[in-house]
């Protein structure tokens, strides 16, 4: 009997122990965890060049004499009434000549917004001319040539006019 005591005795110290061991682990992670939250993690150190004092300026490129010209449209205000201001911008080969017409029923315009003229260096060229009040309601061709040396492009849009 009395070994049977001694020995309930051992393995209830030893649970006791056990559980408390437990109890500290859990109780240490969580302080570890909260701790190593509040501390700011440290940067590794690099080399560090030093910045150029000059800015770098991208020059634009202009593109080699048999490049093909190709024209589109980039905005074209349609549909439009009769007596408004019309609006295309066109996008092509750069310092390209182009030409606009804008034909309604068969008769072109004779609009003076409707002139030649040479691309930008980045190949942006806009018009901006008044459809006439006479023009009938319908959908209406703008043609638009653009040429450079010897080689040509053209694009066409369709104006629509509404009431």
């Amino acid at each position: 009997m009395v070994k049977k005591r001694n020995l309930k005795k051992v393995i209830r110290n030893v649970s006791i122990s056990i559980l408390a061991l437990i109890v500290l682990a859990v109780v240490a992670g969580v302080l570890y965890t909260w701790i190593m939250g509040m501390v700011q993690p440290v940067a590794p150190v690099q080399d560090i060049k030093p910045i150029d004092s000059k800015p770098k300026i991208i020059e634009h490129v202009m593109p080699s004499e048999n490049t093909p010209v190709g024209v589109s449209i980039q905005s074209l205000t349609t549909p439009i009434a009769p007596g408004s201001n019309a609006m295309i911008i066109i996008k092509t080969r750069a310092l390209a000549t182009c030409t606009i017409t804008a034909v309604y029923n068969k008769v072109p315009s004779d609009d003076s917004g409707l002139s030649k003229k040479t691309a930008d260096e980045f190949g942006t060229v806009s018009w901006t001319w008044t459809v006439e009040s006479s023009v009938p309601v319908g959908k209406w061709p703008v043609t638009v040539t653009c040429a450079y040396g010897k080689k040509s492009g053209v694009v066409i849009g369709d104006l629509v006019v509404k009431q």
